[in-house]
């Protein structure tokens, strides 16, 4: 016959090194013409992988030619094994489909299916064949060989029902003892969150080994029961059963993920003591455990006594170092890594770059992009994601975009880097279109994903996107995470919805110091100071510890009230604490006390800051500029040039305010031509509003509407704001005109300006055009909103609108307050009428024009 006579290749040099000694004659044994079943089934049982494919493959062919393979079931079953240890199931399913039912009666080519489908991930086709096994008309019996791998496949698909299908059927034909079957069970419970059922078949079994105790303790540590796998630990030890390296690895990382020293520096003296140490995976994770617990001279001792041949030990390191802000020391190792010739991987890019991030490395970080791209390493979606961040923050949009565009797969993790990165960069809208392309590309958004969108949503104001947001985090169950609820929490207050942020800040069941402070900046900035000082005493008695930015949100919150007794509470809080107050605590201390008019306080706590920057510059400049004491500012700002600091756009926002403030017009304008010609500052829409208000508080109206006029961008309501207001002061109701028109386009739900231009017209007898403004009102279906006033008492503040009777104290107030303005009539006080209610030439009494 042909294939009598077929000859196999000689091997190469190579792969004649790879081989086992009995495999270098094989070609003389396969072409003999005696080649009989057994030595044939020896020389199979040496196929182990995808590379001996080629020698089964002649095997096979000379058991078909010397008609022994049909003959011969123990052959069949062997070359079927072979075929599914070279992953080649289609051939495996065709020896299969042709043995003799004698041969199918057995377990073991069906389990050698079972066992190599669920090997490559083919869990449905194994679960299929266990089913079809049952159905077969020689009905093989299961065994202890069968039923692991069949579990382990219902566990890798969740089908929980039919894995409790399988126990049963393990517990019916005596195998619910079995240290396998066990093993794979009490995973499959543990994986699922069902301790309990795992526990109970743990609990069953007679015999129990070392792979047994380190399932059913690395089950418990997953499920959340630490303490419940110490215990068993524990119960291990007095079995008598040593623990391997396996057991103390999986123990070390709970300690440094929960960054308990003293409970890890008892496993490495279990280490030692078991003669551990040495191993590699031990050592590691020892090493690692010693970084997260920020004990890096253990650490380094460690490292050194390690062989440094391992390329996870050198990335332990590094990312222990980058953990530690030690990234000078993580480039050294880096560097170091690479001259004692172990090549760095994807895993010790990605620990790096986060260090180059934060040490502003943008020229090492495209160095380490071309190392990539020279050496051909892996770009996995966590090194796509690390390189997409470092440009990101370090603003280099276009080669983020570059680097996403060239990934050959997208998924869910460098999505959200995409998205937050464009909101770091300002590109809300581009945040937005990134979120719609996962939904559409079908990649489920993850929590991290949509906490990363929401800032979009909240800087856009779009409130009904960031709305339907919350439904699916709602539909997925994502509510329960802190940072989540703390997004939408940020979304609602930005979008001017502050009850609907407290309504989520209330309904959180745990509540960490971030989402404190997002709550109370929410009401600080929002016109709700005395919440927020509410929320930050609600803080201290749930024992949630202050830091720098709780500090800042509540002095803000000072601010605005004015309240400085409450503030220098805080600021015996920061004295007196265990805070340690940074410079934007610090500042914010400045502009507190500056904005209740204790200048002398403001400069003392600026004067003995042990560091300042353009913050806290800028914080002593505006109080002093608000108080109208232009030269004090200016002066401070050439000390400030003189120590080495370099004035900004807020600098200058402060300085024209105080001189508008001040009628300083000559000195406010020359200050507005050294920003522009000598600090090269282009002037922002809150320059140009200072300097319009600055005119205007000086009467030169003319002056003022030519420089509006002559603005590089159309004036905001804020301009034409400063306008209305000079208006109302200096009685130019022509240009007050003008200017409200204005208004009531840009900013149609803004009552202030009605009420302002409805007073202009009363108090110029226009009352056709205050009839006009009223209809305006009413059609745009806006209502006026009282102006609070308050006053602090016994270091309690009182709040009130006009003609308020609520206080208990309010016929004393009033009886006070009409003695007052008798004892100035008396003096000679005189009412103007444009500040009091204008008569209506038809009425008899004094009528409010709003």
């Amino acid at each position: 016959m042909r294939l009598a006579r077929l000859r196999l290749k000689p091997p190469t040099r190579r792969r004649r090194s790879c081989l086992p000694a009995a495999f270098s004659t094989a070609a003389a044994v396969t072409s003999a013409p005696d080649a009989s079943a057994d030595r044939l089934l020896a020389l199979l049982r040496g196929c182990i992988s995808a590379s001996h494919l080629p020698l089964g493959l002649q095997i096979h062919a000379r058991a078909v030619a010397s008609g022994v393979l049909a003959a011969d079931p123990a052959l069949q079953t062997r070359l079927l094994g072979m075929y599914v240890l070279a992953r080649r199931f289609r051939d495996a399913v065709a020896v299969f489909s042709s043995l003799p039912r004698g041969a199918a009666a057995s377990a073991l080519p069906w389990n050698w299916l079972i066992r190599g489908f669920t090997a490559a991930g083919h869990h449905r086709l194994a679960v299929l064949f266990y089913l079809k096994m049952w159905s077969h008309p020689a009905a093989p019996r299961p065994d202890g060989h069968t039923l692991p791998y069949v579990v382990k496949s219902c566990a890798a698909l969740g089908a929980l029902a039919l894995g409790r299908l399988v126990h049963g059927t393990a517990r019916g034909i005596g195998l619910g003892g079995d240290v396998y079957v066990g093993s794979a069970l009490i995973k499959m419970y543990a994986d699922a969150g069902l301790l309990s059922d795992a526990r109970e078949v743990f609990d069953a079994m007679a015999e129990r080994d070392y792979v047994l105790w380190n399932v059913m303790m690395d089950g418990c540590i997953k499920g959340g029961d630490v303490s419940g796998a110490v215990g068993l630990f524990r119960h291990m030890r007095s079995s008598g059963c040593k623990p391997n390296f396996a057991t103390l690895a999986c123990f070390l990382s709970v300690c440094a993920t929960e960054a308990d020293l003293l409970s890890g520096v008892q496993l490495h003296s279990l280490a030692v003591k078991c003669g551990l140490e040495p191993e590699v995976a031990v050592a590691n994770t020892l090493l690692s455990m010693y970084a997260k617990c920020r004990c890096l001279d253990d650490a380094w001792t460690l490292f050194y006594l390690m062989p440094r041949d391992d390329l996870v030990t050198w990335n332990g390191m590094i990312s222990g170092c980058v953990q530690n802000g030690l990234l000078d020391e993580a480039l050294g190792l880096f560097c170091d890594m690479q001259r004692s010739g172990v090549r760095p991987d994807s895993v010790t890019l990605v620990s790096l770059l986060p260090a180059l991030t934060d040490l502003n490395g943008f020229k090492q970080g495209k160095e380490i992009h071309g190392y990539i791209i020279r050496n051909g390493v892996h770009m996995d979606v966590f090194l796509v994601s690390a390189l997409v961040d470092i440009y990101f923050k370090c603003r280099d949009v276009r080669m983020a975009q570059n680097v996403y565009d060239a990934a050959r797969a997208i998924d869910v993790v460098i999505g959200s880097t995409m998205i937050s990165g464009y909101v770091l960069n300002g590109m809300s809208d581009e945040a937005v279109k990134m979120f719609r392309y996962l939904l559409e590309q079908r990649i489920k958004p993850n929590a991290v994903t949509v906490a990363s969108v929401l800032p979009a949503c909240a800087s856009m104001a779009a409130m009904k996107l960031g709305q339907e947001i919350h439904g699916y985090v709602l539909r997925n169950a994502y509510e329960g995470k802190c940072y989540v609820e703390s997004s939408l929490m940020d979304m609602y207050a930005k979008c001017g919805r502050l009850d609907l942020s407290h309504f989520i800040f209330s309904k959180m069941s745990a509540k960490d110091e971030v989402t404190w402070n997002s709550m109370i900046s929410s009401f600080a900035q929002n016109g709700e100071p005395e919440e927020a000082l509410n929320l930050f005493r609600q803080m201290s008695m749930e024992g949630i510890k202050y830091n720098s930015v709780t500090i800042t949100s509540a002095l803000s919150a000072c601010a605005s009230l004015p309240s400085i007794y409450h503030g220098k509470e805080i600021h015996g809080v920061i004295i007196k604490g265990p805070i340690r107050a940074d410079i934007f605590a610090e500042s914010a201390l400045i502009d507190m006390y500056g904005k209740c008019g204790n200048l002398e306080l403001a400069l003392r706590v600026f004067e003995f800051m042990p560091d300042k920057n353009e913050v806290s510059w800028n914080s002593i400049i505006s109080a002093y500029g608000s108080h109208g004491l232009v030269k004090q500012s200016v002066s401070l700002l050439h000390r400030m040039q003189k120590e080495g600091f370099k004035p900004d756009h807020v600098t200058f926002l402060a300085l024209i305010s105080a001189c508008a403030h001040a009628g300083e017009v000559e000195e406010g304008l020359r200050l507005f031509r050294c920003m522009t010609n000598e600090y090269q500052i282009a002037p922002r829409m809150e320059h140009f509003a200072c300097m319009v208000d600055l005119y205007s508080r000086s009467g030169k109206l003319d002056k003022a509407i030519q420089f509006i006029g002559d603005m590089p961008f159309k004036p905001d309501a804020g301009i034409w704001g400063a306008l209305l207001h000079a208006c109302r002061v200096h009685r130019n109701v022509e240009l007050a005109d003008i200017a409200s028109q204005e208004l009531f386009k840009l900013d149609p739900g803004n009552s202030g300006y009605y009420v302002l231009m409805s007073n202009i017209n009363a108090v110029a007898g226009r009352w056709d055009g205050v009839s006009k403004v009223r209809r305006l009102m009413k059609d745009n279906k806006v209502q006026k909103i009282p102006g609070y006033s308050w006053v602090d008492v016994n270091n309690s503040s009182h709040l009130f609108v006009a003609a308020d009777k609520s206080h208990p104290d309010s016929e004393d107030i009033y009886m006070s307050l009409k003695s007052l303005l008798q004892e100035l009539r008396e003096e000679g006080y005189v009412p103007r009428p444009d500040l009091c209610h204008p008569m209506h030439p038809d009425d008899n009494a004094q009528v409010l024009a709003i």
